[in-house]
């Protein structure tokens, strides 16, 4: 237990640490002591760690961050996951976890201003790429989820950092590596310049001028990027530069890959500060171990220093709050503090309307909640907490919002208002579906994502997994387990995901579903809207009698670097009035070369559709169909038929693209249903058979929103 000077305010819970702080090795827990007032050593019954809690400055005077610092027993990221986790059960006020300590950096001495040097400092402003959790695809491992909840105030800090370091002023890294207490500072000492020694290819090469790269003379520079996170100590410069190549880091470590997973079921933000002390080639040693450790406690000394004391909870028993136990109102702040993005002031309006006043734009809704907890019901019987709740839930993810509508729930049914909530929540419901209806854009509405990839090379295997969205008005998909399967079992396995599917919609009524089918590159080509359903019926059903069928790119939903011009294309299509505006392909390849076609595609940035000169079986096609995707095309066409299009198939193409976009996969719908019901010797030649889409909305991309399973 903590000793008397230091016992904890309630219990064992100090309230008032906000920011908990973890280095892997002790040289990095030494070198952020040092940097911190008063540290003083805490253990907590039950906990096997040895805490030191602590101030730093923030960026009010006479209110410093209250923090604690732990130190792992090993650098690996279970261990920094579990270490995490106690740390947050005997500190549950905690609101951010920063990560600070050393790492292997990523030089580019032939990109001077992206070079990294020894003893710089690296803030992962664009968060962290676990490397060492990924799916084998054949065009190269693939990162399986990407990792969320970052700590937004910390971020924008870094921001202003970055902004402020372009235009020439840098961190007083004088004032930051100097202890506000008598330390002796002679271990943590700058190398020499002659320490720090670049290889390529196992020669000795310059680094950049400093001019060049913006390194001030024995200090550090700041860089802001992403970090990769595994359980691999990095020795090959081969390696190192194709994992950064790959996934577009600067720097290597160990431990946040396992903190982040620590924090993500407590609602709990994190953040990464790291001293470069290696190259992450086979010449590294421990000569900037030190210096390295104290620049990255700098650098968390810096952004603190720069970041307002975070709020620490104080309820006052009246209103709403005193009739709900502790234990619900601590349920509530972990549903609030998930990392979604929510307009807290717009909720505050709708739920107080102004009889209660905002005390500050910028508060959390963790805050605005303790804030209308005090207040009890108006004439509508409605808590104004209650209403706020319901108000979140109503625009949140699936699960969260589930959670936070069966918190509401239990507060209704204590105090009795049941009806009046479900009342309330039926109206917030209905003027939604009100605001949709008003947009340009159609609905959301619910659907099967299916994504089909190889898992080998020229042969059968595949795997299949699929996202269910239900009813809702954001992008929120249920994810699945993958499933190997071959081509031979494809559509029984589709048929499997399919009528799960139909299990979540039994309410949805007679709202059209969507079924999007996400292909790799090479599978584009294939007519899956004619894959049966039923195959074990006195009939089997082709999937677009029953559902609107598109196809979509795989390859772009995993290209970060593509989803700029894909986001402005889309959003380009329903600028007001809503319109394709079309891109043809080539009648005659032989005679118009693909250079200038696709010029002119990537020019002008207003094109949204293209329709292709052939079908992606033909060459001509394929590039085509490539050259559109890297462009940001949304919106594809083609004729599934070798060949160019006939004069009834091209006909059907102008009049669906001359139309409003938002009836474009409707109309798809109607001519394959048409065709549905004519003979099958009928169906041949009828264009509606061979017409192929590929529908491709950005905001539908299972991998940013952190559904991969």
């Amino acid at each position: 237990m903590a000793s008397p000077d230091h016992a904890p305010a309630e219990g064992n819970t100090w309230p008032d640490v906000t920011i908990g702080i973890i280095a892997a090795l002790p040289i990095e827990g030494a070198a952020m002591r040092t940097l911190m007032t008063k540290p003083q050593p805490v253990r907590v019954r039950d906990d096997p760690n040895e805490y030191r809690l602590g101030h730093l400055d923030s960026a009010e005077n006479g209110r410093p961050h209250r923090v604690v610092l732990v130190t792992l027993a090993e650098d690996n990221t279970r261990n920094a996951a579990a270490t995490c986790t106690d740390m947050l059960r005997s500190f549950p006020h905690i609101r951010c976890v920063i990560i600070v300590g050393i790492a292997g950096g990523v030089p580019a001495p032939r990109n001077p201003q992206r070079h990294l040097r020894l003893g710089d400092l690296v803030v992962a402003l664009d968060g962290i790429v676990d490397y060492g959790h990924v799916r084998e695809v054949p065009g190269g491992p693939v990162q399986r989820r990407a990792i969320g909840g970052i700590s937004m105030d910390l971020k924008r800090i870094a921001h202003r950092i970055q902004e402020d370091q372009i235009l020439g002023t840098t961190l007083d890294w004088t004032r930051l590596l100097t202890p506000p207490e008598d330390y002796p500072m002679a271990v943590f000492a700058r190398p020499p310049d002659s320490k720090d020694r670049l290889h390529r290819h196992g020669r000795l090469v310059p680094h950049p001028d400093r001019r060049l790269s913006g390194h001030p003379d024995g200090l550090p520079k700041v860089h802001f990027g992403a970090v990769g996170s595994a359980d691999v100590l990095l020795k090959s410069e081969a390696t190192r530069d194709r994992l950064a190549g790959q996934y577009e880091v600067l720097a290597f470590e160990m431990e946040t890959a396992g903190v982040a997973a620590g924090v993500a079921n407590r609602g709990v933000n994190w953040f990464v500060v790291r001293g470069i002390v290696d190259y992450c080639d086979e010449y590294k040693n421990n000569d900037w171990h030190q210096y390295g450790s104290l620049v990255a406690a700098g650098g968390v000394r810096g952004i603190l220093a720069q970041c307002p004391p975070f709020r620490v909870w104080r309820l006052e028993p009246h209103g709403a709050r005193s009739l709900l136990p502790d234990h619900d109102m601590d349920r509530l702040r972990e549903l609030l503090e998930q990392p979604f993005d929510i307009d807290g002031p717009g909720m505050w309006q709708l739920a107080a309307g102004g009889r209660i006043p905002l005390p500050d734009e910028s508060a959390t809704l963790n805050e605005m909640a303790v804030r209308l907890a005090a207040f009890n019901a108006g004439p509508d019987h409605i808590p104004p907490l209650a209403a706020f709740v319901e108000q979140v839930a109503a625009r949140s993810p699936r699960r969260v919002a589930e959670q936070l509508r069966e918190w509401a729930d239990r507060m209704a049914q204590r105090i009795g208002i049941i009806g009046p909530v479900h009342a309330y929540r039926r109206a917030v419901e209905e003027g939604l579906e009100r605001e949709d209806e008003a947009t340009a854009r159609p609905p959301l509405r619910p659907g099967l994502l299916i994504q089909i990839e190889r898992e080998g090379i020229g042969d059968d295997s595949l795997e299949v997994r699929y996202w269910i969205q239900r009813r809702a008005r954001r992008w929120d998909p249920e994810p699945s387990d993958p499933r190997p399967t071959t081509f031979r079992e494809l559509e029984r396995v589709l048929e499997a995901a399919i009528r799960h599917a139909e299990s979540t919609w039994r309410d949805v009524g007679t709202e059209p579903v969507e079924i999007e089918l996400l292909l790799p590159a090479d599978l584009l080509h294939l007519a899956v809207e004619w894959w049966h359903t039923e195959l074990d019926g006195p009939a089997s059903f082709p999937l677009c009698l029953d559902y609107r069928v598109v196809v979509r790119s795989l390859d772009r939903m995993r290209q970060s670097h593509r989803h700029r011009v894909w986001n402005q294309r889309w959003h380009s299509l329903w600028r007001e009035p809503s319109r394709h505006r079309v891109h043809w392909g080539r009648p005659d390849p032989d005679a118009a070369g693909l250079g200038p076609w696709a010029a002119r595609l990537r020019e002008d940035h207003d094109l949204t559709t293209v329709v292709l000169g052939s079908s992606p079986e033909d060459e001509s096609g394929s590039q085509e169909l490539r050259s559109a995707l890297d462009a940001g095309i949304p919106v594809i066409l083609w004729d599934h038929r070798r060949g160019t299009a006939g004069p009834e198939m091209e006909a059907m193409l102008r009049r669906l693209t001359g139309e409003p976009p938002e009836t474009l996969v409707h109309r798809v719908h109607q001519e394959r249903r048409r065709v549905c019901l004519l003979a099958p010797e009928e169906q041949a030649d009828d264009p509606g058979r061979h017409l192929a889409v590929l529908w491709d909305d950005p905001d539908r991309n299972v991998y940013d929103s952190g559904a991969q399973p």
